[in-house]
């Protein structure tokens, strides 16, 4: 039905209400799912942490037959630090118990180097999900099995904001999730795709 109703009110050129990307950050960030992954990892709400000299990007990675990873990166004026944590399952089975933790003090040029990749990526313009890209001129679809989902948060300047991506393509998002990783040095068998 509801499917129908937003169809009659394409056809009829009537406003279709959707939710805009700051709605869709605020549900992200009140969901009990998102709260849960939260508390496994113990990890802080971001949203709410920063101030105009301040500014945290936290990601999550989970990928399929890999231990589950949150990577925060936060600037406290002129110190920037790395948080790392991961669990002891298995993304796509049991996500497992909180398992490890380590903290990297990261130099300014990283940090630079980090916000010039969100730039890169537009990140603070980037819609919350990616829609489904169109079957190619043969009617082909491609389709990502046991991939990598990116979650990247960030907050900074009064700002918060949510993108989700699973199996992104090169460059972007995947391009400031890598340098995450990268920077995290975690010797857990993470593989990216």
């Amino acid at each position: 039905m509801r499917r129908t109703l937003f169809t009659i009110l394409i056809v009829l050129g009537l406003p279709v209400l959707a939710l805009s990307q700051d709605d869709a950050s605020e549900k992200v960030r009140t969901g009990t799912k998102y709260k849960n992954t939260l508390a496994i990892f113990r990890e802080p709400e971001i949203y709410s942490r920063t101030t105009s000299s301040s500014a945290t990007y936290r990601l999550l990675v989970t990928a399929t037959f890999y231990h589950p990873v949150i990577i925060r990166v936060e600037n406290n004026g002129s110190r920037y630090v790395l948080h790392a944590k991961w669990l002891s399952g298995q993304v796509g089975y049991d996500w497992g118990k909180f398992q490890g933790e380590k903290t990297i003090n990261l130099t300014r040029k990283q940090w630079r180097t980090l916000n010039r990749l969100l730039e890169r990526a537009s990140f603070w313009t980037l819609p919350y999900e990616q829609k489904e890209p169109p079957p190619n001129e043969k009617g082909e679809v491609t389709v990502c099995l046991d991939g990598v989902d990116w979650f990247l948060e960030g907050s900074a300047l009064g700002k918060y904001h949510v993108v989700d991506r699973y199996c992104p393509d090169a460059g972007g998002l995947k391009d400031v999730g890598t340098y995450m990783v990268k920077l995290a040095q975690l010797n857990i068998g993470l593989r990216l795709k």
